[in-house]
């Protein structure tokens, strides 16, 4: 028997993935713990909510083992798309933090910060809180399993999971109401999502959702796909049944600007497309062919009103999205 060249080394599974749901237990959270050898590189946070008169707000922030200086508002005016709130963002806390844990509860705190810009995340079992100084203050109730995938490469690989929450509180002197994620990241030494294969190609898009229905009823999604077959559809639907594949297609319709105006995922027997929100263009925190974008997924065929959603985007603008791309 002879090797062929074209067959992957020993180790190589491209960018399949192992998927499934799991607890978002404590011990995820904290900064020593490893899985399958791979170091916590950050944890992710980020909401989106509406205020009263149905504007678009967002909150983003990443919090290392020690520091956190990632961290953005977007807020969405009449007229327009979801800006960076600038001058609120530079007073939200931007330096040093600790995660300490108690039992089943962990916070993750700025150290040494003034009342007007501390910074404090509590994580617990059912649920969590959220104070970013004076511009932020939600509380969620976890949506229910957490979500978790496991993806290699030549030397390297990713573990990731993320939880949902539905939240509501204040956000820039606004009541909202909406979503929370933490999604977490381990890689290995040295790598990171833009310093893999992921930023370099392997991703095309990937939409992190939540629905809160009219009749109470609630879903919440992980939906991705890329090259070198990675991607995943992973839903809790409004049963709390939970499907999951890495067969996934996908198509998309894309704006002149470069946005995505609609992404559908077929998967096992469902389609589900994500569309843009009237405001949901979300402005670029550094130059680059990756956009950000906010939008609502729903089920082919399933015409109940969404009351609350969360329907996070990222799109690549490079070209290795065009064999998905269609006509508008």
């Amino acid at each position: 028997m002879t090797t062929s060249d074209a067959l992957p080394s020993p180790g190589d599974f491209g960018g399949l993935c192992l998927i499934g749901e799991c607890a978002f237990g404590a011990e995820l959270l904290m900064p020593t713990t490893t899985y399958f050898g791979l170091p916590k590189t950050s944890s992710y946070l980020y909401g989106t909510w509406r205020d009263a008169d149905g504007y678009l707000l967002r909150a983003l922030r990443g919090v290392e083992a020690t520091v956190s200086t990632m961290r953005s508002l977007f807020v969405a005016e009449p007229g327009g798309q979801l800006a960076r709130d600038e001058r609120a963002t530079d007073a939200m806390w931007s330096a040093a933090t600790v995660i300490e844990r108690a039992g089943d509860a962990v916070s993750f705190r700025s150290v040494g910060a003034a009342t007007s810009s501390a910074f404090e995340y509590a994580h617990t079992e059912g649920g969590c809180s959220w104070t970013d100084g004076e511009a932020l203050s939600v509380t969620g109730t976890s949506l229910g399993p957490a979500i978790q995938w496991y993806s290699t490469w030549p030397g390297g690989a990713c573990f990731s999971a993320t939880g949902k929450y539905r939240s509501r509180g204040m956000l820039l002197g606004r009541a909202v109401e909406g979503f929370v994620g933490h999604e977490i990241h381990y890689f290995s030494a040295g790598a990171d999502w833009m310093n893999s294969p992921f930023g370099r190609g392997r991703e095309i898009c990937w939409q992190q959702l939540a629905n809160e229905y009219v009749d109470g009823t609630t879903i919440q999604a992980t939906f991705a796909y890329g090259a070198d077959g990675w991607g995943f559809a992973m839903l809790h639907d409004e049963h709390g049944d939970f499907h999951a594949t890495t067969q996934v297609t996908a198509e998309a319709t894309v704006r002149e600007n470069g946005y995505p105006e609609s992404i559908r995922y077929r998967f096992l027997d469902q389609s589900w497309t994500w569309r843009i929100d009237p405001q949901g263009e979300r402005a670029m925190l550094f130059p680059g062919p990756m956009r950000g974008a906010d939008g609502t997924c729903r089920r082919d065929g399933d015409d109940r009103e969404v009351r609350h959603s969360m329907g996070n985007s990222d799109w690549w603008t490079d070209g290795r999205a065009d064999p998905i791309i269609r006509p508008s």
